[in-house]
């Protein structure tokens, strides 16, 4: 990706974190059971971290699955993993704007969960819907995340500071682009800086706009808290209309 900010952090300081998480939360769990219907179905996680979600989605029986990132380190964690579990997953270092390692209409199931789409700069947002949209066979199914402009109440103030410091240094303003407030569990203070990790933040009508618009039709969409971790993201599930 253009920007690989968020890339190096999970390469290095968040690796540990993510690595090393487990289970699927509730609201995932709901939209998995509901709509991967058929365990025949081929499947593949987009922005797997450490295989938290896909080695999940394999307990469930399924059996065709595929997952990759874009952070090498996550793949070379999953794959020892893989041996460990003796799991039958294809893991691939690929990035979501450029899977050109996937033919078209391969997946029947689509996992865009853990707000992967959130790290993409927002130009390059309908380069990676558009591969999302190419490797899904007609009418496949897709879940997808994002994060929640709405679920943290300074996120205007925030753009608000960090916009007015981006047009002193002759920076395009980028309202729903934020940087990183907390990495690994401790405050940035460097987040007015020029160069940090930076998230999209979407409205639900805007979001589910812009998936109509690439060629998604929407089945459900939910945005209530996650109980384990107090986090409001957007939940989406989908299919392929065009």
């Amino acid at each position: 990706m253009k920007n690989n900010l968020n890339k190096d952090l999970y390469s290095d300081q968040l690796f540990k974190v993510w690595a090393e998480k487990n289970d699927l939360l509730s609201i995932e769990s709901y939209f998995i059971k509901k709509y991967l219907s058929n365990k025949e179905g081929k499947v593949i996680e987009a922005g797997t971290g450490g295989g938290r979600i896909i080695f999940e989605i394999e307990r469930l029986g399924f059996y065709k699955l595929e997952a990759f990132d874009y952070v090498e380190n996550m793949i070379t964690f999953c794959n020892k993993k893989k041996k460990e579990l003796n799991a039958s997953i294809n893991f691939k270092t690929a990035d979501a704007t450029n899977l050109i390692t996937y033919t078209d209409n391969s997946f029947d199931y689509l996992i865009y969960l853990q707000q992967i789409l959130c790290f993409v700069d927002k130009e390059l947002l309908p380069k990676a819907l558009k591969e999302a949209h190419r490797i899904g066979k007609v009418d496949s199914t897709y879940i997808f995340s994002f994060l929640n402009w709405h679920s943290k109440f300074y996120n205007p103030i925030l753009s608000f500071l960090v916009n007015f410091f981006r047009i002193i240094r002759n920076d395009k303003i980028r309202k729903y682009e934020l940087p990183w407030l907390n990495i690994d569990g401790k405050f940035n203070w460097k987040f007015l800086n020029k160069k940090q990790p930076r998230n999209i933040w979407f409205k639900e009508s805007d979001i589910i706009t812009i998936l109509k618009n690439n060629g998604f039709s929407i089945l459900e969409v939910k945005t209530q808290i996650e109980p384990s971790n107090k986090m409001q993201h957007i939940h989406i599930a989908c299919k392929k209309s065009q």
